[in-house]
Order: C-alpha cells, then structure tokens, then sequence
C-alpha cells in the first residue's frame, strides 16, 4: 500500500452520474490485485472539500500506450454527494491525494481451473467496477467468465465495451426493460443455474445489498461457492474507525468485520445478509 500524490489524467463522462477517472501511478498500478480499492481525495482548492477519504475500487489497469507497461489507475465513480462531484468536476493535471492499493481481493489460486471451469460474475450498475480485472485474470486461468449485468435502466449498464472486448458473454437486464430482459439481475443468473446444475460454476458479486443477497442464496441453493465485493462508507480505511463494518455469523468470535481489512472481497458465508449496513 503506497500514500501518493497523483495526477488526473483524464475524466471520462459515462452518463447518469457515472464517470470514469484516470489517475497516473505506475507504482500503485503495479500492486493491484483484481478486487482491491484506493481511497481518494482532492488536495488542491481545499476550500469545500471533505476532509476524508473515499474509497473507490480499481476497474482497470491505465497502460501506457508504447509500451504497455502498466502506467495508472481506472476508477469508476458515480457522484453521489459533494465528495464525488468535486472530484468529477476537477480536471486533468489536478492533483489527488491517493492512498493504496488496500484490502483483500478475489481468491485465485493457480489450481482454480481443477474445481472450477465457468465463473458467473453478477454486477448491479456500479457494481461492475470490481469485475474487469477478475474477468481478466480468469481467462489466464483457463476459466469461463460469464457475465450477468443488471441495472434500473440502460444508463445503469456502464462499461460493457472492455468486456466484449474480451469476447466474454454479457446478458444484461433491467428493471424497466430498456435493454436485455425485464426484471432482475437474479433472475436470468437463477435460470442458467437450473439449467447448469453442476458444482464446477462459482459465483462472484457485486452490486446493490438485496441483489447480493439474491446471488447468495442462489449459491446456497445450489451448493456452490459465491464471493462477493462489499461497498461500504469508510472513515480511515485502515481498520481503525470501524465505521465500514458488516456482521458476521462465522468471524473467529468476532461478531463483525471489517469492509477494509477483512474485504472488501470475501465469501459471502460471512455475511449476515438480514443485516444490512447503514
């Protein structure tokens, strides 16, 4: 984990309060592992600006375009408050400062591919943001992504392009119907576990607290292993505030853990879904 001041090289608006922010770090870049985050905040014109940090995961890798050598950081954020909106508002060459990567990311183990063969990967609008770089490292490992990408809207769908990219497939569904199936992300997910019943499918999350707790009980239904990637308000990041925590009804005598330290990526297991973080 690396404390840096960092440079915006680029905000991308994806609509609908969604934006894509590139910041230069090679040596942050470097670190990263699918899953993690980095906490942020604008150092320059002080005058409104919060006085914490906020986490956002990493979506991707900024590489530079020569060589190919990993030159930044591709964040996806959504303005949801003053924190956000000074920060898609600021320009390139503006400085942030940028503590990371942090926290535990995806299990992926190099014998993965002997127990697991198709990997279905569940998002919820911005909830995509974790998914890129898992998607990426489980076609090294020979395994099968799939991708089910739910949102209110169409607007909801950000950054389906890096995917295709990838030739992964992508079914998508909405709440109103504006693209793909009618409905919930669960749904179609619950329809290709009845007709795959097989145990060599895990499932991954992340997105809205009710769609992933729809995804863990399809999990347990099916007997399969689902990770999921917690989103929670964070003061510190490091453990200390414990102002991210979720409760927990297997955590070694701990009633709670940790968004930070203990994810935000864990198995869904260890998540008491009934209760749903404030």
């Amino acid at each position: 984990m690396l404390d840096k001041k960092v440079k915006i090289k680029a905000i991308r608006d994806l609509g609908a309060g969604n934006h894509l922010l590139v910041i230069a770090s090679p040596e942050q870049a470097r670190l990263v592992r699918p899953g993690q985050f980095v906490m942020l905040k604008c150092v320059e014109d002080t005058g409104e600006n919060p006085l914490l940090r906020r986490p956002f995961t990493i979506f991707n890798i900024h590489r530079n375009a020569r060589s190919g050598k990993p030159a930044g950081l591709e964040l996806l954020v959504k303005e949801v408050g003053v924190g956000t909106r000074k920060l898609v508002s600021a320009r390139p060459g503006q400085t942030l400062d940028c503590l990371g990567p942090q926290g535990h990311g995806f299990q992926l183990p190099s014998d993965l591919p002997t127990r697991v063969t198709t990997a279905c990967l569940v998002a919820g609008g911005v909830g995509i943001a974790p998914l890129l770089l898992l998607a990426e490292s489980l076609l090294t490992l020979r395994v099968k992504p799939i991708l089910f990408y739910g949102g209110g809207t169409v607007a909801d769908l950000v950054l389906r392009e890096p995917f295709e990219k990838l030739g992964i497939d992508i079914i998508t569904s909405t709440e109103d119907g504006s693209h793909g199936e009618r409905g919930l992300v669960t749904e179609p997910l619950a329809q290709f576990l009845r007709i795959h019943p097989r145990k060599d499918i895990r499932l991954y999350a992340c997105g809205p607290w009710g769609m992933m707790r729809g995804v863990h009980e399809l999990a347990v239904g099916h007997d399969l292993q689902c990770e999921v990637s917690l989103e929670a308000r964070m003061g510190c990041g490091l453990g200390a505030c414990l102002g991210c925590v979720v409760a927990s009804p297997a955590a070694e005598g701990r009633p709670y853990l940790r968004v930070c330290q203990d994810g935000p990526v864990m198995n869904s297991r260890l998540v008491r879904w009934d209760i749903e973080p404030v």
